[in-house]
């Protein structure tokens, strides 16, 4: 027993270890890079080639597991996804996350409650964390674009009507305005400046963002690229119309948070609790993992819970 439970420790350790060394060292390598940066003749800032080639070559910190997933269908879309929710991740990173998340977790599990059948529980909970986070991430990251899209436009409008062209107007937004919508307008200049064409580099940011306000600016530009008209005058009414969506969309939330946080808490309820008594008193639910009928139970409780939590989730969801 003693020997499982330094394992599972030495696992837990090994896992959490790693999963923070992924996670935080592309931030790491950032600041030492911006470091050990120097200026060339034009001001520009320049690193050395052999430094170059270092971080180049350190990049992919899951080099094999990227070489492994490449030929998947789903490699490309994952990491469209990683970009939409702003992370500065490779798909085979986000992948070792999950594995390593739900190994940690998986370990402490095993460790505190001397279960196997509730480890390898939280090793699923564990490694579906950072899928939950990213979905998170990427609603709440839409809707800072949209929220932040009215100004843009006003901001887009006012320079079009003083004469600027389109690609000016970008970059005032760019400068003038917060992430992330100052990031994604900087992307699209960067694509420009490479050599790309404006539609195609706006066809990029609705890849990236996969948000309707901004399809609705995209749609806008391109047709005035192609056909010509009054651009100004269409992103006014565009900016109006989105300015409504933010204010309705506030509303809803307003509306359904009793619903999304009784939601949340009865789901997660009967986890913590067992868990809890697990710690407090092993012996009590050892029937309901060495009986037939706990096996039973268990899955008559997870299909229930999984039927609840759906019925919830249609009862709060509101189209827009």
């Amino acid at each position: 027993m003693w020997l499982m439970a330094v394992g599972a420790v030495l696992l837990g350790v090994g896992a959490t270890g790693t999963l923070l060394w992924i996670w935080w060292a592309p931030r790491l390598r950032s600041h030492m890079r911006l470091a050990s940066a120097g200026r060339d003749e034009s001001g520009t800032v320049a690193v050395a080639a052999g430094d170059r080639q270092d971080w180049v070559e350190q990049d992919d910190r899951a080099a094999g597991l990227s070489a492994l997933l490449s030929g998947l269908p789903w490699f490309e879309s994952l990491q469209l996804e990683i970009l939409q929710a702003g992370w500065l991740l490779r798909p085979s990173e986000f992948v070792a996350i999950s594995i390593l998340g739900g190994l940690g977790l998986a370990a402490g599990l095993m460790v505190l409650t001397k279960s196997l059948l509730l480890g390898v529980v939280g090793g699923g909970l564990g490694g579906a964390v950072p899928w939950m986070l990213l979905k998170s991430k990427q609603a709440g990251r839409s809707k800072a674009l949209s929220a932040q899209l009215p100004d843009a436009l006003d901001m887009l409008t006012s320079a079009l009507r003083s004469g600027f062209a389109i690609s000016r107007g970008l970059k005032l937004v760019e400068t003038q305005m917060h992430p992330p919508i100052s990031v994604e307008f900087g992307r699209v200049l960067e694509e420009v400046a490479f050599g790309i064409s404006l539609p195609d580099a706006l066809d990029g940011i609705v890849l990236r963002t996969k948000n309707y306000d901004l399809e609705l600016l995209v749609a806008a530009i391109q047709t005035q690229l192609e056909l010509g008209g009054n651009l100004a005058e269409v992103l006014d009414n565009i900016s109006s119309m989105v300015r409504e969506r933010v204010k309705l969309s506030g509303e809803i939330s307003a509306a359904t948070a009793e619903g999304r946080l009784s939601a949340g808490i009865l789901v997660a309820m009967p986890f913590a609790i067992a868990v809890i008594i697990s710690i407090v008193s092993p012996e009590y639910l050892q029937p309901l993992f060495h009986t037939q009928m706990g096996y039973m139970l268990l899955g008559l409780g997870a299909g229930l819970l999984l039927v609840g939590g759906l019925i919830m989730k249609k009862l709060i969801a509101v189209e827009m």
